[in-house]
């Protein structure tokens, strides 16, 4: 069985596409599991005669607006599948998505995730052939990329493989793996996705927590999906294609990500790492701190709150590590075998 889990927030232009795509799978052997983070646009009401119909699906409403990455993880502590689809509101599926990405599992036991190919969506719900992902990859200055954004399909993305990690508008994973990359959670419990993080860069920080452990990521073609990317991973290597990249994201979501992408490296980064790449870090933390300070400096408010939620990080990364120690070479989840320092496009 494959949980597919969404988090719903003010989706009503996007929510009929999605579910009516989610129940016409090929592969029926799967339960739907919705959280509503307190939509106001008549989301909840919608959703209750759907659930109303659809046996397998299953509605939660949160008073307040938890959060992508808390109300993720309260559907996943209910997750029966074997593999679950971590799905955004704005995403439309192929009919075979499902079957393809569970198949992609088959025979590779140290895969934690499946990457399906991502089409752009277009603000009406047209279908582009233009590509919004194909994974994450890191380069080594640490950014994060959504391998192939912006590129028109060709043969070249038909080819299957490794990958750097899943991106976040539509991952499958497996549970198991899921479940051992976990990590305690402030005021205690446990926790998959980080709650502190709110949302943004919480599949980067899982996708990098999994091959610290020891767990890979593969593209599968064959899993098929359009997404209408709001705030995007831009690819541009050129500082004005940054420049203009970053203008066309909101302040808002521009300042927590900076601060989520910090909490991520204080997490996952190693030493031996740090040191092999600290002259492209230094180049893009000086350039990155240099254009806040005098192109965006609203955005330095996020700061005391980076300072707040650094101590509970540092906690995580020291109960990561002694999970990574504890692991025996060549088993699964083992650091040996993931060789974490290896953050070259994947």
């Amino acid at each position: 069985m494959v949980t597919i889990t969404l988090v719903t927030f003010n989706g009503m232009h996007w929510l009929p596409g999605c579910v009516a795509s989610v129940r016409s799978q090929e592969l029926a052997d799967f339960e739907l599991l919705v959280l509503d983070n307190a939509s106001s646009d008549g989301t909840v009401a919608w959703l209750r005669e759907q659930a109303a119909a659809e046996p397998r699906l299953r509605v939660r409403e949160s008073s307040d607006n938890l959060g992508f990455a808390a109300g993720q993880n309260r559907l996943i502590a209910a997750a029966r599948g074997e593999f679950v689809l971590m799905l955004n509101q704005d995403i439309v599926l192929d009919d075979g998505f499902l079957r393809a990405a569970v198949t992609a599992f088959e025979g590779r036991p140290d895969v934690a995730a499946v990457q399906g190919r991502l089409r752009r969506l277009g603000p009406d719900g047209e279908r582009t052939d233009v590509l919004d992902s194909t994974g994450l990859e890191m380069h080594r200055d640490r950014r994060v990329v959504a391998r192939s954004q912006g590129e028109v399909e060709d043969a070249r993305h038909l080819a299957g493989g490794p990958v750097w990690g899943a991106d976040g508008p539509a991952p499958v994973y497996r549970r198991e793996a899921l479940l051992d990359a976990r990590e305690p959670r402030t005021g205690g419990g446990w926790e998959i996705l980080d709650e502190a993080f709110f949302m943004y860069k919480e599949d980067v920080d899982i996708a990098w927590r999994l091959r610290n452990l020891g767990w890979t990521a593969w593209y599968e073609p064959g899993a098929l999906a359009w997404h209408a990317r709001g705030a995007e991973r831009r690819s541009g290597r050129t500082i004005p294609d940054l420049i203009r990249a970053d203008r066309m994201i909101p302040r808002w979501i521009k300042a927590i990500s900076w601060r989520n992408h910090q909490l991520m490296q204080v997490k996952n980064d190693t030493l031996g790492g740090c040191l092999r790449d600290l002259p492209w870090i230094l180049r893009r933390e000086l350039l990155s701190l240099g254009f806040m300070m005098f192109v965006d400096p609203r955005r330095l408010r996020v700061v005391p709150d980076l300072l707040r939620l650094s101590p509970d990080a540092m906690r995580k990364r020291r109960y990561l590590r002694k999970q990574i120690a504890r692991r025996r070479p060549g088993r699964i989840g083992s650091s040996a075998r993931g060789d974490s320092d290896r953050y070259h496009p994947g």
